[in-house]
This record gives C-alpha cells, sequence and structure tokens, in this order.
C-alpha cells in the first residue's frame, strides 16, 4: 500500500522559525515546502497545492497573512486550493500582550481555519494539523 504524506507549506519572513519548523514537521513524517513571504507563497500555492498552510500574519506588512488568506478563499487563480486549511501562526501575542482586536469580518476578510500563538507548542501544532487534515 502506498500512503502519500500531506504536504504543508509554511509561510513566514523568519529564516530560523521556517528552518525549526521544516524540522518539527518533516519528523512527522510531512511534507514541506516553504516560502519567506507573500509573492513566494503565491507561487508556492499555486504550483504545488498544499494540503494545509501555516500563515504568518505579519511579514512586509502588517495584515500580509489576513490579505493572502482572503485571497485564498476568494480569488479565483486560487479556486483549485480555497478550501485548503490555513492555520495562522504568529507572534502578535507575545509581541503586543494580546491578539489583534482586528476582526477579519469587520473589514470583510474572510480569517483563517485556525490561530496558534508563537513561540509554537510542538506537540499541539501537530495536533491541529491532524485535525484539519482528517476533516
Amino acid at each position: 500500500m502506498i500512503t502519500t504524506r500531506a504536504k504543508l507549506l509554511v509561510v513566514d519572513d523568519d529564516a530560523d522559525f521556517r528552518a525549526a519548523m521544516t524540522t518539527i514537521l518533516e519528523s512527522a513524517s510531512y511534507e514541506v515546502v516553504t516560502a519567506a513571504n507573500i509573492e513566494e507563497a503565491t507561487q508556492r500555492i499555486l504550483a504545488e497545492r498544499p494540503d494545509l498552510i501555516l500563515l504568518d500574519i505579519m511579514m512586509d506588512s502588517l495584515f500580509d497573512g489576513y490579505s493572502l488568506c482572503h485571497a485564498i478563499r476568494n480569488e479565483d487563480k486560487f479556486a483549485a486550493v480555497r478550501t485548503t486549511p490555513i492555520i495562522f501562526v504568529s507572534a502578535v501575542r507575545r509581541i503586543a500582550g494580546s491578539r489583534f482586536g482586528f476582526k477579519s469580518e469587520d473589514q470583510g476578510l474572510i480569517g483563517p481555519d485556525d490561530y496558534i500563538d508563537k513561540p509554537v507548542d510542538p506537540k499541539d501544532l501537530l495536533a491541529r494539523i491532524e485535525k484539519y487534515l482528517a476533516k
């Protein structure tokens, strides 16, 4: 029996974080693709069609993650991956003391399936990934 590994895309502007996430995810037998910014992420999403996306919120601009998430859910070019689970992974809580007061739905944006605070607990991360891949 041949089983294919789920392909995960990690989008974060921090190279050390991408490397750490790659190690965690590959040790759990996932195939990992990474991107350092929204432009790279868009290319990887369209070319690789990941099974799940782990997406930072703040990269080049404050709302990069929200913008990409909304685009995936709405733009025609992302139709093939529109239902791909998206988990925000962000340090906003650590930096600001709380998560954004920003409510994506109030701004007309579609938000992620889930949200994980940095620093990431590997067991929690893997459990959430499994939950969304099982759907």
